[in-house]
């Protein structure tokens, strides 16, 4: 195995309070940031992008109404492609860019986030408010927000993460043994109890921030041992990738899990609504690959840099849109858009033109953003001193609303105007002074 490229000089490699660090000493064309973690991040959240893309299969049945569906529901044998839905590498990547942040430093930029978020849930609460008001199918445009939204439930765990940051940190610096077996046995205890036994299903909730806290909390561990340079990356992340890679086999082969790390309709058992043990397993190898393949990420990082500012400061605007993209794709071919039926050649040929039309809305969503985050402004001037139980609570807030909108979604009045109050109260909560920009990855 190599070695990371990176510095040990523990003068040189403080980073900044928001999870920076640099790739090597004296790298003046990266500044303070590690360009594996950089990439990664956006690789994640592209791969989301254009898996959603792909898998949704919309169509018109034999009376023209238009039907729509899931590519791995019809064709079940390709759900063992689900199992690299890659949230774990981004949640692995959030875990080292944030070991040095903490709840006062991460505020401008959870504010930026929630806030580009809050555009979204504003936008499909008002339609859902005027559908009502005129008397139209709210049930059929609920259903659209509730898709539309659903990317926000990441929120929900990355908020409070972000804001723990340097005491995730701490723990993986110290304490990751135990801390990783007690989340394990959490975690085990937990899916026992929800599908062995009696337990109500609503218990499987508590294996959220631990299933998704453990790529986190790798991702920290991974920074502090490379930072100390005692860490073979390829090695470490050989280990990973074996010791997940058969868990999560042993759980689907002998425990009934599903192989897919997203919902693939039919599942018996979901391992996103809620995570639990297979989701931190399959985590784990994730992780491991990301190791392994940091070395060919940080020079991948170093060529074309300002590319990658570029698409690091519209990933996070591009994945909250995507699928309100998607949406608006749909309602052109309710108003007769040729859709060739589902999984013929003319389906697949014409795949890339349905990619391009969405991604060139999403776009067009991701620059009206601004238009969204001036009107936000107005709630109020930021703080500059805003005091630590006020940033809690918007931490506490944004998380509930994220886990709102990721469950349940703006799909009637009620739910829209309790996503709506949420999303703006935490970003007027945490919004601080000086705002980041609101698409940048934080």
């Amino acid at each position: 195995g190599s070695k990371p490229a990176i510095a040990t000089d523990r003068s040189s490699t403080q980073g900044s309070v928001d999870g920076s660090f640099p790739a090597r000493v004296g790298d003046a064309a990266l500044g303070n940031r590690r360009p594996a973690v950089d990439v990664a991040r956006i690789l994640a959240l592209t791969v989301v992008v254009l898996g959603h893309l792909t898998i949704a299969v919309v169509d018109l049945d034999t009376q023209g109404d238009v039907r729509g569906t899931n590519l791995l529901t019809l064709e079940p044998a390709w759900r063992w492609l689900a199992m690299l839905a890659p949230m774990p590498v981004f949640f692995a990547a959030a875990g080292w860019a944030n070991s040095r942040a903490d709840l006062r430093s991460s505020a401008r930029r959870l504010a930026a986030v929630v806030g580009t978020a809050a555009v979204v849930v504003v936008v499909w609460s008002s339609i859902v408010a005027v559908t009502w008001a005129v008397g139209g199918n709210e049930t059929l445009v609920g259903r659209g927000a509730r898709i539309a939204t659903q990317p926000l439930w990441f929120l929900a765990a990355y908020v409070p993460l972000a804001a723990m940051g340097r005491h995730v940190a701490s723990l993986a610096r110290n304490h990751m043994r135990p801390v990783v077996v007690v989340v394990v046995v959490a975690l085990v205890g937990l899916d026992l109890a929800r599908f062995g036994g009696d337990a109500p299903a609503w218990i499987g909730w508590a294996c959220f921030p631990l299933a998704w806290g453990l790529p986190w909390l790798l991702g920290a561990w991974w920074r502090d041992r490379a930072e100390r340079g005692r860490l073979n990356e390829r090695r470490a992340g050989l280990a990973l990738i074996a010791g997940g890679t058969l868990a999560a086999a042993g759980l689907v082969a002998w425990a009934g899990y599903s192989v897919a790390l997203i919902d693939t309709g039919g599942d018996a058992r979901s391992n996103t609504t809620p995570p639990g043990l297979y989701t931190a397993a399959a985590g784990v190898a994730q992780v491991g690959l990301l190791l392994v393949g940091a070395g060919w990420l940080d020079r991948l990082g170093r060529v074309h840099r300002r590319w990658w500012d570029a698409a690091g400061s519209v990933a996070i605007g591009v994945y909250v849109w995507h699928l309100t993209a998607l949406s608006l794709m749909v309602s052109l071919v309710v108003v007769g858009l040729p859709a060739p039926d589902r999984l013929t050649v003319a389906w697949w040929v014409t795949r890339p033109l349905w990619w391009a039309g969405v991604l060139g809305l999403t776009a067009l969503l991701v620059a009206a953003t601004a238009a969204g985050r001036t009107r936000l402004r107005r709630l109020g001037r930021p703080r500059p001193d805003a005091h630590t139980g006020r940033l809690a609570l918007g931490v506490v807030v944004a998380a509930t609303g994220s886990a709102l909108v990721g469950l349940e979604g703006p799909r009637d009045l009620t739910l829209a105007a309790a996503c709506t109050v949420a999303f703006l109260a935490a970003y007027r909560l945490l919004r601080v002074a000086r705002m980041a920009n609101p698409t940048e990855l934080p």
